[in-house]
Order: C-alpha cells, then sequence, then structure tokens
C-alpha cells in the first residue's frame, strides 16, 4: 500500500482584524533563535509580525497575534501618519523640510532651494514618480554615507568592503565580518549628525563586531556625542520610517 503523502500545512491568516474594521497585514516569521512566540509592530510596514520558534508553531503564533488585536490597535495609533511620496507632500532630507514636485518626462531629480525647498523629479504618473523619489533619496543616501564612512574608517585605521543602501525596516545598519556595510536609505532624511552617527556605528564594527565596552570606545572616538544621537533616533526614528512607507 502506497504511504500517504504528508498533509499541506494550513495556511496562516494575512490579515488581523482591528476593533474599527481595519485589517492590517499578518506576516508570520519562523525565527529558530526565538525562545517563545512574541508579537512586534514593523513600523515602516505597518503590519504586524508574529514570532515562532518552528514551524510547528507558526499557527500559534498568528493566533497569538489575532488575539491581540487590541494591542495592535492601540500601537498602531501611536505611529506617526505615514507620508507617501507623492506630488505636493512634504519629506525631510538632511533634517529639513523638502515639498516633493513632479514634472511630466524624465527629467533628472533635483533640489531646487527655496522656502521650503523642492525635490523636483520627473515622471510620467504618480506610480513611477514614487519609485524615482526613492531611487534618489537611496542615492542621496548612499553619497552622504560613503563620504562618512570614509571619515571614520580613517580615523579607525580600518577598511571597508562595500556599502550598500537597503529599504530595511528593522534596522538603520549592518555590518558584517566581510566588511560588506548596509543601511537603510532613510537614514538621509535625518539630520547630518544622526546619518553620521550610524556610519561611525557600522564602521566601529569593522574593529568589534559586538557592542562591548571597547565597542563604544570606538564609537565614541568618531562621534563623541553618539548618546545625544541615539536618544534622537529613538524620539523620532518611527516619524522617518512613517516616510515612504512600504505597501
Amino acid at each position: 500500500m502506497p504511504a500517504r503523502a504528508p498533509r499541506p500545512a494550513p495556511a496562516l491568516p494575512q490579515h488581523v482584524e482591528l476593533i474599527d474594521g481595519r485589517r492590517v497585514p499578518l506576516r508570520v516569521v519562523v525565527n529558530p533563535r526565538a525562545r517563545r512566540i512574541s508579537l512586534r509592530l514593523d513600523s515602516a510596514r505597518r503590519e504586524a509580525v508574529a514570532v515562532a520558534p518552528t514551524q510547528r508553531l507558526a499557527p500559534k503564533a498568528a493566533a497569538f497575534a489575532i488575539d491581540r488585536a487590541g494591542w495592535i490597535h492601540q500601537h498602531l495609533a501611536r505611529l506617526p501618519i505615514a507620508i507617501p511620496l507623492i506630488p505636493g507632500a512634504t519629506i525631510p532630507l538632511r533634517g529639513q523640510p523638502h515639498v516633493l514636485t513632479m514634472v511630466k518626462g524624465r527629467t533628472p531629480a533635483r533640489i531646487v532651494p527655496g522656502a521650503p525647498a523642492r525635490i523636483v523629479v520627473g515622471a510620467p504618473d504618480a506610480e513611477a514618480f514614487a519609485a524615482r523619489v526613492r531611487r534618489f533619496l537611496a542615492a542621496e543616501a548612499r553619497r552622504d554615507l560613503t563620504l562618512a564612512v570614509e571619515v571614520h574608517a580613517k580615523t579607525l585605521k580600518v577598511t571597508w568592503k562595500s556599502l550598500a543602501v537597503k529599504d530595511t525596516s528593522s534596522r538603520w545598519g549592518s555590518c558584517n565580518s566581510d566588511g560588506a556595510l548596509c543601511f537603510s536609505w532613510r537614514v538621509v532624511l535625518a539630520p547630518p549628525a544622526i546619518l553620521d552617527y550610524l556610519a561611525a556605528h557600522e564602521t566601529a564594527h569593522l574593529r568589534e563586531l559586538n557592542h562591548s565596552r571597547r565597542f563604544w570606545t570606538h564609537v565614541a572616538r568618531c562621534c563623541p556625542d553618539f548618546e545625544k544621537a541615539e536618544t534622537w533616533l529613538r524620539k523620532h526614528g518611527a516619524a522617518l520610517h512613517a516616510v515612504g512607507p512600504k505597501g
């Protein structure tokens, strides 16, 4: 008698329904390092994330999230209002307000000084406009970060292999043992001192791939006011993630 094929895993719910009728996207993540089922809110994607230690516990993690719809509703209400990358929206760039302006055609994105300044982008429609604004901001972030990392690398006498700018939501930056640095493009929205601190933080990881006392000594050599920058990020980080939220 042939063996029975294993039953397919049950489909997990994709949304959590809130008390006001809204449906919030639900993502279930299996993390073997997790000790228990947990729930968090991804402020950039504005979705609930249920974490399960094993695939077997994924349905329980989803149920855990659904049972805590009130908690999700409460924490969503605390998030800053999302700012889509659409014509007429005002977003920060290097800590200063800029109005997004669309013109027809493929005019390269540029900054026009003024009060307030404008970011002018050529695009045929709103969808293309948002993508081009995001690419422009990522390019500006890469340029500023490269300059900052070069300075801090000289201070700490380290070398780095590559620098990438991505649309990350769980961390502002990262560094691996091969010398590859990665940052969120949203760091360019913050004041320059904050971007400089984040560049110093990841560059210091080229000396210490941890958060030991020696690591923070290296950070302080590059950025003496790093504690102020950390405080600023805790207070305003969610507002940066509200700019150009992922769909």
